[in-house]
């Protein structure tokens, strides 16, 4: 294990850092108070990915995420429907680096199949749950007679997971054998 983590990095992996890093560096742009905590999440990036740490890089891009998306809720106000589209942003980006990291030499030919698959997946899964929180939110909101402010927004937000994660519960068990 020790001689693996100490070989040369795979294409995958250096270009997974590479967009990593450029992001949360790029993050300092929206959030200049807080660019020397984007340093901090490139340099723990840098390091786990040289060394192969895969958990604490797992654990560095997850919390690089949630505090994006806190330092943007703070900075949007709490609009729910900007919230909702970024992160569904962040989670196609996210599971698109990770996967550029598991992409070896041998298997780069497949890698446009991959991405196109991938790519389509998120058409039937992300794009839907996006729609569905987005309408369910208004939709609560009619409901509830209340507009959607950073008082509700968290109301909102329970209302429509809930709504939208039954949604796909119910389709799921109704799926032919043959597509699941």
């Amino acid at each position: 294990m020790s001689a693996e983590r100490q070989g040369s990095l795979e294409t995958g992996e250096v270009l997974s850092f590479a967009i990593t890093a450029g992001v949360m560096l790029a993050s300092s742009l929206f959030f200049p108070s807080y660019y020397l905590l984007f340093i901090i999440f490139a340099l723990i990036d840098g390091l786990t990915t040289r060394f192969r740490y895969e958990t604490f890089l797992t654990i560095d891009r997850t919390v690089y995420t949630l505090a994006v998306i806190l330092l943007s809720a703070n900075a949007l106000g709490l609009d729910v429907p900007l919230m909702i589209i970024e992160v569904v942003v962040l989670i196609m980006s996210m599971d698109i680096i990770f996967l550029l990291r598991r992409i070896r030499a041998q298997s780069s030919s497949d890698f446009s199949a991959i991405i196109i698959n991938r790519f389509r997946s998120y058409l039937y899964s992300l794009f839907p749950a996006a729609v569905f929180s987005i309408g369910l939110t208004y939709i609560g909101t009619v409901a509830i007679g209340a507009s959607v402010t950073p008082a509700n927004a968290i109301l909102e937000l329970g209302l429509a997971s809930i709504a939208v994660f039954a949604i796909i519960l119910l389709l799921a068990a109704r799926l032919p054998e043959n597509l699941k």
